[in-house]
């Protein structure tokens, strides 16, 4: 039966990235219910296919666990490659038996939503939901909406079939044909989708009380204010903090440690030479916009964290320049470039670069400022999100038009 109105499905895992991920779709969906007239639901990959799930837990375990950022490209690039083999290039479009039966969950949801388009915010998923298509007999448009653009260089995430795939920069459309070929017209360059204040809802808690101590006053100290942001590889940022605190103990400074009440109390008890501290591994919404508002409106106001294109970006939307530690994860490798190309802070390879750069630039803060007008001229002339969420409800509408 026809609907009345077109029903999209946007379909994200959850475990892949920390929550990343989930949050680009969360946005990405917010931007499709005001840029199309259709229904919109965000459904997580995980329940329709568990074994989606016991990857992302591997993911996780190969990004905390490994020791150096060498051992953790090996370890994800071998996962990678162990998925790639049980679904090829070109799976899609004739899925063997023992891909059928993978797919069969997905599959079977498909028939029986029958959605007018699914997006998958991975490639991967994506690719997942053109082979479950077919199978179902449905009508469905797929859509892979690129969530981080280095992904393309991972044969495991890229793929001609979609009927559409939305990019953020032109670079990231041009490797993708050229790795696959397919139709241009059915690459669309929309721009970096950027949270915003999306990012509450998944650092926020009512309850969250932190670890607490004061974070400067109501008006401008005139002090670096660092937030750092650490939701993997936690004992470097540790180390950095008792750096912080032993030779620039007059900073402010915030430290989440997402989602890990342990590591919090770890980075408090070294906290006693600062003066201006907090730390938290979960925030409230007051916190949330308090810090965010401080550092952006703080001519030293500085995040520090891995070298994530979410992070960068967000941090980038708000004029906080960055300060980046490498992730040694394949799919991030471009970021260290967008910062140095756009001005937006400093990436740092090894960990010794990040304390070094960190004494330079608190005792030179000044550097700092210089980072925070060319990260706010990247933001006026890059992350322009009204253009964004245009361009991508003119690439989805015809889809649904063609219904």
């Amino acid at each position: 039966m026809r609907r009345d109105r077109p029903h999209i499905q946007v379909l994200s895992p959850r475990t892949w990235g920390e929550f990343g991920n989930y949050l680009a779709a969360t946005r990405f969906s917010r931007v499709l219910r005001g840029s199309v007239d259709a229904d919109v639901t965000l459904l997580e990959a995980e329940p329709i296919l568990p074994w989606l799930g016991e990857a992302g837990a591997e993911i996780r375990t190969i990004s905390l666990e490994s020791p150096d950022a060498t051992v953790r490209t090996k370890r994800y690039m071998g996962l990678m490659t162990r998925l790639q083999e049980r679904f090829p290039a070109g799976f899609e479009v004739g899925p063997t038996p023992v891909q059928q039966a993978a797919l069969a969950p997905l599959t079977e949801h498909l028939r029986t939503t029958a959605p007018d388009v699914v997006v998958g915010t991975k490639g991967f998923v994506a690719r997942l939901c053109v082979a479950a298509v077919g199978l179902a007999g449905v009508r469905t448009r797929v859509v892979s909406h690129v969530t981080n653009p280095g992904l393309v260089q991972l044969p495991l995430h890229r793929s001609p079939h979609p009927d559409l795939t939305l990019v953020g920069f032109a670079w990231a459309k041009d490797r993708l044909l050229a790795s696959t070929g397919g139709d241009p017209d059915r690459v669309r360059v929309v721009g970096p989708l950027v949270a915003q204040h999306d990012l509450r809802d998944f650092m926020t808690s009512e309850s969250a009380a932190p670890t607490a101590g004061p974070w400067g006053g109501a008006q401008d100290s005139g002090r670096p204010r660092l937030i750092i942001f650490c939701n993997r590889g936690g004992d470097v940022y540790l180390e950095l903090l008792r750096h912080i605190a032993a030779r620039h103990p007059d900073t402010d400074l915030v430290f989440v440690g997402y989602d890990d009440p342990g590591l919090a109390r770890r980075a408090a008890a070294d906290a006693e030479r600062l003066a201006h501290w907090r730390f938290h591994s979960r925030l409230t919404q007051a916190e949330y916009f308090e810090y965010i508002d401080r550092a952006s409106r703080s001519p030293y106001g500085l995040l520090v964290s891995k070298a994530g294109p979410n992070t960068t970006l967000e941090a980038a939307y708000f004029g906080i320049p960055v300060l980046m530690l490498e992730s040694g994860l394949p799919m991030e490798q471009w970021v260290p470039g967008l910062i140095h190309d756009q001005g937006l802070g400093r990436a740092c390879a090894e960990p010794e670069d990040l304390f070094r750069t960190v004494d330079d630039w608190l005792a030179r803060p000044s550097t700092i400022e210089e980072h925070k007008k060319t990260t706010i001229g990247f933001a006026e002339s890059v992350l322009d999100q009204d253009a964004v969420a245009r361009r991508i409800g003119d690439a989805v509408r015809p889809l649904l038009d063609a219904r």
